[in-house]
């Protein structure tokens, strides 16, 4: 079956379609939604959700919400998800995530973008901090 190059492609067909340049990673695709599993352990998870007029990007538990208008922004920040320009700062508590950082490297320096976390976790228990990151796009950063 062939694409008809004059019909525009929906933002999940789109990704369906560049996905397939990229037959090793693990895949779900559940019809309004797509996630590429993390394929390392320093890795995450990264989908973007279709419904309700709006479009959700989510990287582990980092999310943004892009209303129909910003279809190419959100089609941008999927792929800036698998791209190793950037990576999460992840802060847990007692072995709980609570707190997702996106961090994008810019002007040779890793930059914060925005932050989504919970508000309710164990902040008794032992911290941890790490970043998490996806090397399926390289995008020339170290």
């Amino acid at each position: 079956m062939s694409v008809d190059p004059s019909i525009p492609l929906s933002p999940l067909d789109a990704i369906r379609e560049k996905l397939r340049g990229y037959p090793q990673l693990p895949v779900e695709d559940v019809g309004n939604a797509i996630t590429v599993k993390a394929v390392a352990a320093e890795g995450f998870d990264v989908s973007l959700h279709s419904g309700d007029g709006e479009y959700i990007v989510c990287m582990a538990g980092w999310h943004a919400h892009f209303d129909s208008t910003q279809i190419d922004t959100a089609l941008n920040c999927f792929a800036l998800g698998l791209s190793d320009a950037a990576r999460l700062l992840v802060h847990s508590h007692g072995g709980r995530d609570h707190r997702w950082t996106l961090e994008t490297y810019e002007d040779d320096a890793w930059r914060a973008d925005s932050t989504t976390g919970l508000l309710f976790f164990p902040f008794w228990r032992s911290k941890t901090v790490r970043y998490l990151r996806n090397a399926v796009i390289a995008a020339d950063t170290p």
